[in-house]
């Protein structure tokens, strides 16, 4: 059984296991839980130009994009290790990590892509630009992955409404590159 954890927030109780939390195994999620994800993600979605524009201060000083990156992949490699090492059951047995499709390693190439690209873009894009970009092509690419249920996740129809919101996404960038 995972050890859980208790919260008091706005003088509600609030009990998770650490395990539901972190994998995301919260079926027909709702209530408190809810909110507070939608708030950490809206924090994370606020943290997406900074943490681009930071790197590219330590590319300037370094005068390496790419030991930017790196360094950047490092402090935080530390600091998801330092997380392991304190929330019980984070580290998976050997069995498990021989079973992940080969393809799944590669997300970290994907990872150092992005990291390199935003501070690269940043200083010459402007934050509002390398963003709004980022956002459009994530949209768009989750726009197909849903359509058709790409890595399991569950089909969601590229409806006509769906693709509106998508293009407007699409048109916003444009106008914030024109204006």
């Amino acid at each position: 059984m995972a050890r859980g954890c208790f919260f008091l927030i706005l003088d509600q109780p609030l009990m998770f296991s650490y395990q539901s939390l972190l994998v995301g195994a919260i079926p027909g999620i709702g209530g408190l839980m809810y909110e507070i994800i939608l708030v950490l993600t809206l924090l994370a979605g606020c943290l997406m130009p900074v943490q681009p524009a930071m790197n590219a201060i330590v590319a300037q000083w370094t005068n390496s994009a790419f030991f930017a990156a790196f360094l950047s992949f490092f402090v935080g490699t530390v600091a998801l290790g330092l997380v392991c090492q304190i929330l019980p059951n984070s580290w998976p047995a050997r069995p498990a990590l021989l079973q992940i499709p080969w393809w799944c390693w590669t997300a970290g190439i994907l990872g150092a892509f992005f990291v390199t690209m935003t501070l690269v873009a940043i200083p010459r894009l402007g934050a509002l630009t390398t963003i709004a970009l980022l956002v459009a092509g994530q949209m768009l690419i989750s726009l197909v992955m849903d359509h058709y249920g790409w890595f399991g996740i569950p089909v969601q129809v590229a409806s006509p409404g769906r693709m509106l919101g998508a293009l407007f996404l699409v048109v916003g960038v444009l106008c914030i590159q024109k204006f």
